[in-house]
């Protein structure tokens, strides 16, 4: 493995391993706010946790191809607001403690299995921002810089991750305006990042 590709490796590893952070914190924290709204009516509807649930080998193959296609730049404005918003939603949840009230589900087909198991292994807490929707818009946003004729695709993709975190009762919807911003604010910091970057390691001018 050439240098330069062990070391977007690396750098990849340490966002995931900062997200990672949420799983105990969700399964250990306890008390907090439940930040429910009177808009929040959304009932359970289990077809909606195939998207919820695609979300994460579709993390996976935009990481890979981001470590494997990305040039120079893309990575880097990608990589430091990957981080950013990591760092930023792994911190509220732990400073700002929130919980959803999961539905309670009957029966025992394929699809209300694995959303008992979302719910087994993902916890009650780390509701408020939706790291579902974080990590999803931080790629969108990136992929759309890259890509601008995949544009319609990504925000496709956005609305539906965004319903299935409401149709599973995983989130409520301040957890998903709170997820934009979070997404939003680290694409942000990784286009500042990146300019910052170039001024610094610009050459002089002789």
């Amino acid at each position: 493995m050439e240098p330069p590709l062990k070391k977007r490796l690396l750098l990849v590893l340490g966002a995931i391993l900062i997200q990672s952070i949420y799983t105990p914190t969700s399964l250990l924290l306890t008390g907090g706010i439940e930040p429910k709204s009177p808009f929040d009516v959304f009932p359970l509807w289990i077809i909606w946790v195939i998207p919820y649930a695609l979300c994460y080998p579709l993390w996976a193959a935009a990481l890979l191809w981001l470590i494997w296609k990305m040039d120079e730049s893309m990575f880097r404005k990608t990589i430091t607001g990957l981080f950013f918003a990591c760092s930023l939603g792994i911190s509220i949840f732990i400073l700002f403690p929130t919980y959803v009230i999961q539905p309670e589900l009957t029966g025992n087909d394929i699809l209300t299995n694995l959303l008992r198991s979302i719910q087994v292994a993902g916890g009650d807490h780390d509701a408020l921002p939706s790291a579902h929707i974080y990590a999803t818009i931080l790629l969108a946003l990136f992929y759309i810089d890259w890509h601008p004729r995949f544009k319609w695709l990504w925000l496709f993709i956005v609305v539906v991750v965004s319903l299935s975190t409401l149709f599973t009762g995983q989130h409520y919807i301040a957890d998903v305006l709170a997820g934009y911003l979070t997404g939003w604010l680290g694409y942000r910091f990784g286009l500042w990042w990146n300019t910052m970057d170039f001024k610094r390691y610009k050459p002089a001018h002789t």
